[in-house]
């Protein structure tokens, strides 16, 4: 049985939001799939009598499974997963949770799990009141090689890879692992530690060098190679 399930279309992706920076200075954005898109791609690939679901319960977790009819050796196969209750109707989101879960098992949308850390500067509270959406996406090789999301007003928000064009100020990039070692080398020789160093990074309103911005982070660099001249 070879099976190609194709990638996701921009319109039949979602997107929520996912934690909110300290300081309420940032959010993440999260990339989904609901259980509709799971089902039509189900249906159009293997067949609408070619596949069926089922649930059970084990050890208090609620598992699907996804069986989809093997004609090679006549036979059903099947792939299960666990899912996670949802903070409005438990039950129902746990059984919509796991049945996603058992279709990424299958390859359906297993390509969002490529997708790049989306960062969105700003008022926390004000961005989180806005709905996003995917405006377009390409794949390369399974991955997920470009990426553009707007908001409500159709504003592009967030660009992958960056644009010139994307709002700057609507979009951060963070710091580099280059940036954040040189950093950490340069705090080191300038005896900034422990408490200087949480003082510092309270005062960059960060909790560690990583949510530095790039902008953050280079400036961070000359300031701290200029201590030393």
């Amino acid at each position: 049985m070879n099976l190609n399930f194709r990638k996701l279309k921009a319109d039949e992706i979602d997107v929520r939001v996912g934690t909110v920076g300290k300081n309420n200075a940032y959010i993440t954005l999260l990339l989904y799939k609901n259980a509709r898109v799971d089902m039509d791609i189900l249906d159009e690939t293997v067949g609408k009598g070619n596949w069926q679901r089922d649930h059970k319960e084990l050890k208090g977790n609620l598992y699907a499974g996804v069986s989809i009819y093997n004609e090679d050796i006549r036979q059903w196969v099947t792939k299960w997963d666990a899912g996670k209750e949802s903070n409005t109707e438990a039950e129902k989101g746990e059984a919509s949770d796991s049945f996603k879960r058992a279709c990424v098992n299958w390859g359906i949308g297993r390509e969002l799990y490529t997708s790049p850390q989306i960062f969105l500067s700003g008022k926390a509270d004000e961005l989180k009141k806005e709905r996003y959406s995917v405006k377009s996406i390409e794949y390369e090789n399974n991955n997920i090689k470009s990426l553009s999301i707007i908001d409500s007003k159709g504003n592009v928000v967030y660009e992958y890879p960056k644009s010139k064009t994307t709002k700057k100020s609507n979009v951060t990039s963070l710091a580099t692992k280059e940036q954040v070692d040189k950093i950490s080398e340069l705090l080191l020789l300038r005896g900034i530690f422990d408490d200087k160093r949480q003082a510092l990074l309270d005062k960059l309103k960060v909790t560690k060098l990583e949510e530095l911005t790039t902008e953050k982070a280079q400036s961070l660099i000359k300031q701290l190679e200029g201590n030393g001249k």
